[in-house]
């Protein structure tokens, strides 16, 4: 591993980041962009995992891959520091394919 952890990858030092996260067992869990530095093999790894802890929990989930909305059931869209969408996922998603969302006026 290195000293402080130095010879790890990024996408280790996220699964050991959200790991020790987990341990404390919390009812809520706020993920900001979790797998950011992993290769698609380990996300799909990381979600199938993730997705069997969150039970009874309340996960945030702040991201820009379309990928990891498999965890979530709600959807807020943010542009420019405004929501312009929030709801469930599929509405969401329907409404984004179809260019009813419109971007936010800065």
């Amino acid at each position: 591993m290195g000293e402080r952890g130095l010879s790890l990858s990024g996408g280790q030092r996220q699964a050991i980041a959200v790991a020790r996260a987990l341990l404390l067992d919390p009812p809520i869990l706020l993920l900001d962009e979790p797998t950011s530095a992993m290769d698609n093999t380990t996300e799909g790894r990381f979600k199938a995992r993730l997705g069997t802890v969150l039970t009874n929990k309340t996960l945030i989930l702040v991201t820009h891959r379309g990928s990891l909305l498999t965890l979530v059931d709600r959807l807020i869209v943010m542009d420019g520091g405004r929501i312009v969408a929030d709801g469930p996922k599929e509405i969401v998603m329907e409404a984004l394919a179809s260019g009813r969302i419109q971007a936010a006026k800065v």
